[in-house]
């Protein structure tokens, strides 16, 4: 070089050496696309310290190859899709390998166990009642029939993605059981919402029975007694993971001896 130079500083000349330095061949005058190259021993100094690298001399100007330079200066320089330089890691010239992310802290499953499941259901009945009670209206009470029932339409409507009071198969929702007499209200959600408005899948659904007419005058109706509640995941009509919850509800005196299996259409 011309005068002594901190490659370390120079980083306009590290650039543009790499494109040109790419093409040069080493030892001799080397010519690509019409550009003439000729090596140089102007002394090159890193931090004060003379160095050894092969430079060329192109129009009055000196380069060196950047692999030189990293290996010099302390970077990393590798091809990958393109020539990369990393700046962070000492010079390899390999390109650093691939690391998957850690799925369990970036993305965490969603996972349903048993008693977490039944943990919601339990806090559907309590949030329902609590409505009940402000009506001064007598609390529900659950059986395991009824339960099963409202498990039963949450499957299969979260199987089939059919959001609807009629079954897969074209019956009525009552058709579950061998007693008729029930009530239902029916709500997805999706997971997405859960998480962009921080509430509970619980919460969720019986606020929004409860902003509902036709949903809250089930919930208060003095002439039912019994509830079941199912919870089922599944998408929506959009592929979104969802949240199928289901309350079914029996008029005061009926009975329930038998349950249907859930209608898989698919």
């Amino acid at each position: 070089m011309n005068e002594s130079k901190n490659v370390r500083k120079n980083v306009s000349m590290m650039l543009t050496g790499m494109v040109i330095g790419a093409a040069l061949t080493g030892g001799s005058i080397a010519v690509a696309v019409g550009i003439t190259a000729e090596p140089t021993w102007q002394p090159i100094f890193v931090d004060g310290q003379q160095v050894e690298m092969q430079a060329y001399n192109i129009a009055g100007h000196n380069y060196v190859k950047l692999r030189d330079m990293g290996k010099q200066v302390g970077f990393n320089v590798y091809w990958n899709a393109g020539v990369q330089i990393d700046t962070g890691h000492p010079y390899t010239g390999i390109a650093p390998a691939k690391t998957e992310p850690d799925k369990s802290e970036s993305h965490p499953e969603v996972t349903s166990p048993a008693a977490d499941v039944d943990a919601m259901k339990q806090d559907i009945v309590d949030r329902t009642n609590a409505l009940r009670k402000e009506s001064g209206i007598a609390a529900l009470t659950t059986n395991d029939k009824l339960m099963q029932a409202a498990q039963v339409r949450a499957d299969e409507m979260g199987a089939n993605t059919v959001y609807s009071h009629t079954r897969p198969d074209g019956r009525n929702f009552n058709t579950v059981t061998d007693c008729p007499y029930m009530a239902e209200n029916i709500h997805r959600i999706a997971t997405r919402y859960l998480s962009q408005h921080d509430v509970s899948l619980a919460e969720a659904a019986v606020d929004g029975w409860a902003n509902s007419e036709t949903h809250l005058r089930n919930i208060r109706n003095e002439r039912l007694n019994a509830i079941g509640v199912g919870i089922a995941k599944g998408v929506n009509a959009a592929g979104e993971e969802s949240w199928y919850c289901v309350q079914l509800f029996l008029y005061d005196g009926c009975v329930i001896s038998q349950v249907d299996t859930p209608i898989t259409n698919k």
